[in-house]
């Protein structure tokens, strides 16, 4: 803080009149402060300098048919997925704020707290057989999706082979010399689709757990001596109707799905002997945005046999093609895409392949995998489009009549879906860090320069109930500046919930990692509370950082590691996440017990002195549920001592004041959060980074 007086008189004036310390180096602050005054910022009343925002999240899925999704899995997000999705390492580095879980409704709601510049939010499925991700925009209800793909309107006339041609968009009937045509959109959506097979929730989930996208396949999947082909096992005079039905797709290629059949007595010797083809799906492309197929769990293609009626008869077998990245999309609505014949086509026998040449596929032909799932008695077979030997590109299943006619138990069986994951919720996100800035001059205003205590935070949160309970809390700070004569504590808060609730505290985070920086450090539940939660971290930042100014700049000041405090409560019954969304961190000058600074308008403990509210520059008025805001003796009033963003973001130079480091405070601040909602961000004029510092890592 900054005197008008001498830095020694003014301490002792500080000290013997208001019991709070000052803060050192008061001779290093810049008499470009004067361009700012924050003293003279018209603020209006009630605001409390939030820059986060709490929108509810309503989400529904159903599948084609109606079904509820249950057990579909998302994982939220703040920034566009788009180009990641299939680059797992950077999907990474965006904000992903939670993870949850569809109950038996395929429904799942919940408070979020986000930043509160934020207006889209994106679910990205980490479930098969529905679009890869969703954007949503906040509305006045919040966050809210209600999926459910539609029924296409479908083709009855499937009774004739659809020959494979180099036809743009079409299938000549080929060699009976018939005139039926089966064609597709613009982006490969067939318009021969027969009624949709329903697709259970569970069935799928299966699936998605034996196949997952990016992990290489089972081994006992690739071992099998099981057919990649239908091998059709019918009595003289029987023929058999068979129906593919498209799963999923985990690949961005546009890949085109095919099959062919032959005498199962004479298999053609290579890929150029077959002659009888046809085409499935034109597109597997599952991308949301561009070029997507629109294909979902259930979409069902009846196969065309050469008997009249579209059948197939005894001794025969079907096999399966897929041309990788094979159909190209027309940019005109109406006409219909290409499919392009000469890219590399992968087959159900494994020896019209070439071997793989890198990554998991290196000297590996096999490209489908076929597996059976005993409760649905499907077939499953789902290809490797590329190199991570993962087999989840494309998958679909066969459906077929007389049911005799398939031999199933050649097949290895799907497995049991593993155990659940337990959702969690992040404070900012998974991968980033918030900070906040503390001024240690309360009651007193001083130079606004929120550099006496600054710490990054973590929060996350286990959380039960589909949305609504929270089980379990890590908490996460680091320490990083300190910039302060006066050896000031901190502690966290979460209001509202009774310490008998607490069942324990652990050093460890949810991984089971110690990364304290004290490795010995222990935390328990601060006695004298009935009605709060409240754990102190230290008594002195000073003490923990090995001095009073430590990662600022000025003369004395040296570089320091920051200090990480981590801990884990657990709870005996659960807590609302409103009350995790409502955690209020504070210091405690001077390690003096009875003075507490909290964010604006966040009630003290029942440790706090509050005989000092409204005294000096304080205005406080608890009964109107107005806390550490100023009065307007020495300002304008409304002026805060301390400041929180979900972002890890440099703090001012001592005695530079917020007002000046982030320009776009003020008018963010006297709009009442209406303008410049992202003013602590990286965009263009929201710092001055000469007057800001940047702790070393």
């Amino acid at each position: 803080m900054k005197s008008k007086f001498t830095p020694l008189l003014s301490c002792f004036l500080v000290l013997m009149l208001f019991g709070i310390g000052c803060k050192k180096r008061s001779e290093d602050v810049p008499d470009v402060l004067k361009e700012v005054n924050f003293r003279e910022m018209v603020v209006p009343n009630g605001f409390n300098y939030s820059t986060t925002q709490l929108k509810n999240l309503n989400v529904k899925v159903s599948l084609l048919g109606g079904e509820a999704y249950e057990g579909a899995k998302f994982d939220v997000y703040l920034d566009n997925p788009h180009d990641y999705i299939d680059q797992p390492e950077d999907l990474n580095k965006l904000r992903k704020v939670m993870s949850i879980t569809l109950n038996k409704e395929g429904k799942y709601n919940t408070e979020l707290k986000l930043p509160g510049y934020i207006e889209k939010i994106y679910l990205v499925s980490k479930s098969v057989g529905i679009p890869d991700y969703f954007e949503l925009s906040a509305s006045s209800t919040g966050f809210n999706l209600n999926y459910m793909p539609v029924i296409q309107e479908v083709t009855r006339s499937y009774s004739l082979m659809n020959k494979l041609s180099s036809v743009r968009g079409a299938v000549s009937a080929g060699n009976l010399g018939a005139q039926a045509i089966k064609s597709w959109s613009n982006v490969g959506f067939p318009d021969y689709l027969i009624d949709p097979i329903p697709v259970p929730a569970a069935f799928l989930n299966r699936i998605g757990a034996a196949l997952p996208r990016g992990q290489k396949v089972n081994p006992d999947f690739m071992g099998s001596g099981a057919p990649r082909t239908i091998v059709l096992d019918l009595k003289p005079g029987q023929t058999a109707d068979v129906n593919i039905t498209f799963l999923f797709a985990n690949s961005a290629n546009k890949n085109t799905l095919g099959y062919y059949w032959y005498p199962t007595n004479t298999p053609p010797a290579s890929a150029a002997a077959i002659v009888n083809k046809g085409y499935i799906f034109p597109s597997t492309s599952r991308t949301t945005v561009t070029d997507y197929s629109g294909l979902v769990a259930g979409n069902t293609v009846k196969l065309t046999g050469p008997n009249a009626d579209g059948s197939f008869p005894p001794n025969t077998s079907i096999g399966f093609f897929l041309i990788a990245n094979g159909f190209t999309p027309s940019s005109t609505v109406g006409t219909p895409g290409t499919i392009n014949t000469g890219r590399t086509t992968y087959y159900s026998n494994k020896n019209f392949n070439a071997a793989g040449t890198t990554g998991n596929m290196s000297g590996v032909k096999e490209r489908m995998i076929a597996i059976y799932d005993q409760s649905t008695n499907k077939i499953v077979w789902s290809v490797e489009d590329g190199t991570d030997g993962d087999y989840s590109d494309v998958a679909f299943f066969a459906t077929w009549n007389p049911n005799e006619a398939i031999n199933t138990g050649e097949f290895p069986t799907v497995p049991t879906v593993p155990g659940q994951t337990q959702d969690i919720i992040y404070t900012p996100s998974a991968n980033t860090k918030g900070t906040l800035l503390f001024e240690d001059s309360w009651p007193k205003l001083a130079d606004f320069d929120m550099n006496d205590m600054v710490l990054n935070y973590r929060h996350a949160a286990k959380v039960d109930d589909f949305g609504q309970l929270v089980s379990e809390v890590n908490f996460s700070f680091d320490l990083v500046a300190v910039a302060a004569k006066q050896n000031n504590g901190f502690a966290v808060m979460i209001p509202n919930i009774a310490p008998g609730l607490v069942a324990s505290i652990s050093k460890l985070n949810f991984s089971g990692q110690n990364i304290n920086t004290l490795q010995d450090i222990t935390y328990s539940i601060e006695p004298g509370h009935t009605n709060d939660l409240v754990i102190k971290l230290f008594d002195g930042a000073s003490t923990m950082m090995g001095g009073d100014c430590i990662n600022n700049e000025g003369s004395g000041c040296v570089l320091g590691g920051a200090k990480t405090f981590s801990f884990t409560v657990k709870f005996t019954s659960p807590v609302k996440v409103s009350d995790f969304n409502n955690i209020s961190p504070f210091i405690i000058p001077r390690g003096n017990r009875v003075f507490e600074t909290h964010l604006a308008n966040q009630r003290p403990s029942a440790k706090a002195d509050t005989r000092y509210f409204s005294t000096d520059d304080d205005g406080s008025v608890p009964a109107q549920g107005k806390y550490y805001l100023s009065n307007t003796k020495n300002s304008v009033g409304n002026i805060n001592w301390v400041v929180e963003v979900p972002e890890q973001i440099p703090y001012p130079k001592s005695g530079v004041s917020m007002t000046l480091a982030y320009p776009n405070f003020v008018e963010w601040a006297k709009s009442g959060n209406t303008l410049k909602k992202d003013w602590y961000t990286n965009g263009t004029g929201n710092r001055v980074m000469s007057k800001l510092v940047n702790p070393p890592n």
